[in-house]
């Protein structure tokens, strides 16, 4: 029963002061704009009042900036209290008076938590993994603690090469890997995609088949799921139905069996046959499967509605079959009415439960290759020293033990932890619910232990993430383990005014399933309560476009604009009518794929180059100039051969020679190297002046750059070539340095050896997105509705609703999890079937699992438009497209299936018809000025004047690269140079580079990988480098030693190797480019990492200069530190290598 608005609001103020006691342990759903983090600190501010220590309590969220604000809301709360400055408003009262008891308890205990806030234990989820493998490095398999790779992609892909490997091997898992590449059709490739997509997801598949699969069991929970199935239509038709239904049945089946008797079989109504005998009402178990089947083929129409009248061809026209053709019609009435179609049709669907030798053989073998290529992919990641999340995850658990054998660790966890708090449980994976099961599995309710969950399964949208709702459901309804929770609901929305409340209360009930199903990941609507009120700007609106018939919605004719364009157009005149009602408003476009902001993008750029907006994650930046000219120059500098890059770094704003001078220069000549071709003095003449000194001053950079080829790391040499080229000056905005700066970061990944893999860059690039333009603030953001959770804005426009959802690959296997009557879950697994042994006759057990997934995929998608809508404080903008039809009955199509339109349909549909009935209503907004096609709008390739050249670059030819100076921002006249090979080089600084490089080595590696003699034996090549930037040999010796024996000195230092110790966030020589007053400028941070809920930046020193004080870097800490303005307290200091000493530097 749905409770009064006043009711509600009193539950919710009820359920609020339950949520803070600290003696119950709670699970908490809080809708959009709930205000859960001031409830979560409240709860956090509860228990640390009533605990001894404050590490006793511990917080975990998803994401660095959550754990952060969570911190700082604290934090903040703590100051406020310890002030006395007590809030006017009622809620912030309450969080105000448990500051206050906080206070108290802080100055009873000792803890001075103000002065050392590293004691509030707030973190993420992965976080506590790595601190738990860290305790237990023998346990968890890693030994010394690895790196998270930020790509994993390429050990997925190195293991699965590995796999495949085996093949033509004596290898035992070789015959196997033969069986299941001839299921493939003998196509490696397609099998080794499977594998990369099957080690991804290994955490959801690797505990199952490391225990190994009972198939037996699994044909078990199978025939639960198809009875489940069965038990759905059995509720529809009834025994009563069943009865009239019978006697109509058999007719139509026997008639069917004497046609085929006689020769003239009935194809469409073949599968009737098996109601021929059929006499008693068909109870909802897998015995009774094969007359289950059957009722769909006599009911159903083949696009799965219920037919209109009986079927042709099996009797019912006959004199006979009259009288049964009007009762069969009028029990089709029934059927309509009792919603019987879609239960039915989930009936042609259902497999057989039992698998084959066929089958078991397959799967065994898939099972078997699939533990192998896990066992390939642990190598990789010692290999690489590096592992994915799903590899910290699954070490951390072993590290905790289980419930039967606790370890050492989850014991001590058990002793230290008394309360713990989770945030946005409804995005957990099992994996992390594993997690949190075992560090709570000593727990008894009522031992003074809480812990405390809060999400909001109408906001999960992480499925690719590996979350799953059905978890927040099943902990929601049966506890965690044998933990116990209290469910509490919130109803009031802070956030929306009460048109879009109203409006969303009104339309999600049509939404979302009428009831939550955890196996289906179906969650049911909840309504809130608007505590805003009105407002006069406060509205929701649809903007519908109605394409002609036969118009594609996304193609544009040859004089008109497609209907993408169109609805491009239109969302500008939304924001320009929200900017002129509301300047000071923030407003978000929002989108299901990225692809469905490419028109719109270019629509801004072309109708009004000066307005701002971010764009989050939208514009892949492998299609911006300056990224396809790096590329140019990267592969050109590689590979002397390569002459298409050639010719693109000759053609490029840096250089910038027309196709005159290109032509002249290199059109007589396919043979010839384009480098070849510049060096010769007589091809240089052929070219215009102008020509000859931009080619001289690439001539000049080049050569100096491949002379010096290998000194240095290939990021920072080719950096250094396009800085000197002029690359920074060819750049128009702050966010084009940025792009140049993520390429940068890009060649880093892709080192191999000391070269640039080729092969891994643009696979690499196409990964990348342009960053958000940093100067044109927050008012105008275009983004996906994923990143926008959490998210709130004045005014969210939604265009393209009628986009289709991406298609997703079949996976290797398909595993779900089926509880049964005890609440254990039980294991079924299904094989793709293949076209050589796919009977269309029995639908396939992978095809029936998939149906499930798709439907996961779908109420998902119904959450994901509610995290959308839920984002507008005021108003709401909704936009679609759908074709005319003649042979509709509204004259409109459906949108296609699966789409935010279609969900919506049941209250778009008026919207849509009355802008079809319309005059011009193709025409998205008539009264707006014509505009060109998107698709001829194209940038315009620039180049660098002469007259804009860096004045160093008209005299002679720069002796050396510029190098990318620490801090150091973009040279103006030539850059902040070096000596690479003239001059007199600063041996100080050349060692100071060495020492920093190994530091950074040492850190990737891991200390315990360092003992000495590997130190020593790199005395010989520190020296020749030393040599080959050119110190002479005396001076060379002398620094390799001085080098050497500072890296033994942070060694044997234990605060050396605590400094290069594998904490959270660790990096090294981390280079942060900002921009401020049109200057670009890059900070490289020597060493920083987050130790107990401290971010440490740390310094090097390798001069010996023993009077030196750690103060005077304080400036050049101090501004490190402003980079890290938001996230986790800051704390700086010096490490002096010679010494083996760690200095803090205080503010």
């Amino acid at each position: 029963m749905t409770l009064a608005m006043p009711d509600l609001l009193t539950q919710d103020t009820d359920n609020r002061a339950q949520a803070i006691d600290p003696r119950r342990s709670f699970l908490i759903e809080a809708p959009a704009g709930a205000g859960k983090t001031e409830l979560l600190t409240q709860r956090f501010l509860a228990l640390l009042a009533q605990v001894q220590e404050p590490e006793e309590v511990v917080a975990l969220t998803f994401t660095n900036k959550a754990a952060a604000e969570m911190r700082e809301r604290i934090l903040g709360s703590l100051q406020r209290s310890a002030r006395g400055e007590a809030p006017p408003e009622p809620h912030r009262q309450t969080t105000h008076r448990l500051g206050l008891e906080v206070m108290a308890q802080d100055r009873a205990r000792g803890w001075g938590l103000l002065a050392h806030p590293s004691r509030l234990q707030i973190t993420t989820l992965d976080a506590l993994c790595g601190r738990l493998v860290r305790q237990m490095p023998l346990l968890s398999r890693l030994g010394s603690q690895p790196a998270i790779a930020t790509d994993p992609q390429p050990h997925y892909r190195q293991a699965a090469r590995d796999t495949l490997a085996l093949l033509d091997t004596d290898h035992p898992v070789a015959d196997a890997l033969w069986r299941v590449l001839d299921r493939f059709d003998n196509d490696s490739a397609r099998l080794q995609t499977q594998l990369i997509a099957m080690l991804a997801s290994r955490d959801q598949w690797l505990r199952h088949s490391v225990q190994g699969v009972d198939l037996d069991a699994a044909e078990a929970a199978l025939s639960d799921l198809i009875e489940d199935e069965l038990a759905r239509a059995a509720a529809v038709l009834t025994p009563d139905l069943q009865a009239q239904l019978m006697p109509l049945a058999r007719f139509a089946a026997n008639q069917v069996l004497v046609s085929q008797a006689s020769g003239q079989p009935v194809p469409a109504l073949q599968g009737i046959t098996p109601l021929a005998d059929w006499t008693e009402p068909l109870r909802p178990l897998a015995s009774e499967l094969p007359r289950w089947r059957a009722l769909p083929a006599l009911l159903l129409t083949q696009r799965g509605e219920l037919r209109k009248t009986a079927p042709t061809n099996c009797g019912f026209n006959t004199p006979e079959g009259q009288t049964l053709a009007k009762d069969f019609k009028a029990l089709l009435q029934r059927l309509a009415d009792a919603g019987a179609a879609p239960p039915l049709h989930a009936l042609t669907r259902l497999p057989d439960p039992q698998y084959d030798a066929d089958d078991r053989q397959f799967i065994g073998d898939l099972i078997a290759v699939l533990k192998v290529a896990t066992a390939q992919l642990w190598l990789a990641f010692q290999q690489a020293r590096e592992v994915d999340f799903t590899e910290m995850a699954q070490n951390a658990l072993l590290a905790l033990g289980d419930e039967a054998a606790p370890s050492e660790l989850q014991l001590r966890l058990d002793y230290r932890i008394s309360h713990l708090l989770v945030d946005e449980f409804q995005d957990t994976s099992p994996t992390q619910v594993e997690l949190l099961r075992r560090l709570t599995a000593g727990w008894t309710p009522g031992d003074g232990r809480t812990l405390f969950l809060v999400g909001d399964p109408m906001q999960s949208i992480y499925k690719f993430r590996k979350a799953d709702v059905g978890l927040f459901l099943k902990v929601r309804e049966r506890g965690l383990g044998h933990l116990p929770l209290e469910a509490l609901h919130l109803y009031r929305n802070n956030r929306s005014h009460t048109a879009v409340v109203d409006w969303v209360n009104a339309t999600f009930p049509g939404v979302f399933s009428p009831r939550d199903d955890h196996h289906r990941g179906a969650v049911r609507f909840t309504e809130a309560i608007a505590t805003r009120g009105a407002h006069a700007l406060a509205h929701v609106c649809w903007h519908p476009l109605v394409a002609d018939d036969g118009t594609d919605a996304d193609e544009a004719s040859a004089d008109d604009l497609s209907s993408s364009e169109r609805e491009a157009q239109q969302v500008i005149q939304l924001i320009r009518q929200a900017q002129a009602e509301s300047p000071d408003g923030t407003i978000a476009v929002l989108v299901r794929a990225r692809r469905h902001l490419e028109t719109l993008v270019a629509a801004l750029r072309s109708a009004d180059p000066a307005l701002p907006f971010q764009a989050v994650e939208i514009e892949a930046l492998g299609e911006r100039q300056v990224i396809q000219d790096l590329l140019s120059l990267t592969h050109a500098l590689c590979h002397l051969g390569d002459r298409t890059h050639w010719l693109a770094v000759l053609r490029a704003p840096w250089c910038g020679l027309t196709l005159h001078d290109l032509h002249q220069l290199a059109a007589d000549d396919h043979h010839s190297a384009v480098w070849t071709l510049i060096q010769a003095p007589e091809r240089r003449a052929r070219l215009s002046p102008d020509g000859q000194a931009r080619l001289a001053h690439l001539h000049a950079v080049m050569a100096e750059a491949l002379a010096h080829q290998g000194q240095q790391r290939p990021r920072r040499w080719i950096e250094g070539v396009w800085q000197a080229l002029g690359g920074p000056w060819c750049l128009k905005q702050p966010a084009e340095w940025l792009d140049a700066q993520a390429f940068f970061e890009t060649l880093d990944r892709c080192e191999r050896q000391g070269t640039i893999d080729l092969h891994l860059l643009p696979q690499e690039v196409a990964k990348l997105f342009a960053a958000p333009d940093p100067q044109a603030g927050e008012r105008l953001q275009l983004m996906t509705i994923h990143k926008s959770k959490g998210l709130e804005f004045d005014t969210v426009i939604l265009p393209g609703l009628h986009g289709k959802p991406a298609t997703t690959d079949r996976p290797l296997l398909l595993w779900d999890e089926v509880l049964d009557e005890h609440g254990q879950e039980r294991l079924v697994v299904a094989a793709p079937p293949t076209r050589r042994d796919h009977d269309a006759a029995t639908p396939s057990r992978f095809a029936f699992l998939q149906a499930f997934e798709a439907e996961r995929h779908l109420h998902e998608a119904r959450r994901l438009l509610y995290v959308a809508v839920t984002r507008a404080r005021r108003q709401l903008h909704l936009l679609g497209t759908v074709q005319r039809s003649p042979r509709a009955a509204n004259g409109l199509l459906s949108p296609p299936s699966g789409s935010l339109l279609g969900l919506l349909w049941h209250v778009a549909e008026p919207h849509f018809i009355a802008q079809a009935d319309a005059p011009g209503s193709v025409e998205a907004n008539p009264s707006a000025p014509p505009a060109l096609p998107l698709s001829g709008y194209a940038h315009r390739l620039e180049r660098l004047a002469q007259v804009g050249w860096p004045p160093a670059w008209q005299a002679a030819p720069p002796a050396s690269l510029p190098a990318t100076g620490r801090d150091a921002p973009p040279p103006a006249t030539g850059g902040d140079t070096r000596a690479t090979g003239t001059g007199q080089p600063a041996l100080a600084s050349d060692l100071g580079r060495l020492v920093h490089r190994y530091l950074e080595i040492i850190a990737l590696d891991g200390v315990d990988h360092w003992p000495p003699e590997r130190v020593e034996a790199l005395r010989p090549a520190m020296r020749l480098w030393l040599q080959a930037q050119g110190h002479g040999a005396a001076a060379a010796r002398q620094a390799a030693d001085e080098a050497a024996d500072q890296l033994l000195t942070t060694l044997r230092s234990p605060q050396g190797r605590w400094v290069l110790a594998p904490h959270d966030e660790a990096a090294s020589e981390w280079a942060i480019t900002t921009w401020n007053d049109g200057q670009a400028r890059t900070h490289v941070i020597d060493r920083t990492f987050i130790a107990e809920g401290i971010r440490w930046i740390i310094d090097y020193k390798t001069t010996r200069d023993d009077d030196a004080d750690a103060t005077v870097y304080r400036e050049q800490l101090a501004r490190y530190r402003r980079l890290f303005s938001e996230g986790p307290p800051v704390r700086m200091g010096i490490f002096f290598t010679h010494r083996g000493t760690f200095s803090e530097v205080s503010d």
